[in-house]
């Protein structure tokens, strides 16, 4: 099965080879982006009740 998978960065001819992301980006891609897009989806669920449509 390893393979099946390349462990060294292969690139296109003629491209700049990637370079590795650091720690600071592979946290905020783990664990920003999706604390952000909960943090959306909570304020746009609780929005109505702070401008009072949610009242009965």
């Amino acid at each position: 099965m390893t393979g099946l998978i390349p462990l060294e960065t292969q690139t296109l001819p003629g491209w700049e080879s990637a370079a590795n992301p650091s720690a600071i980006e592979v946290l905020t891609l783990l664990l920003g982006v999706p604390a952000s897009i909960f943090a959306v989806i909570l304020l746009l669920g609780l929005a109505p009740t702070w401008f009072g449509k949610g009242r009965g």
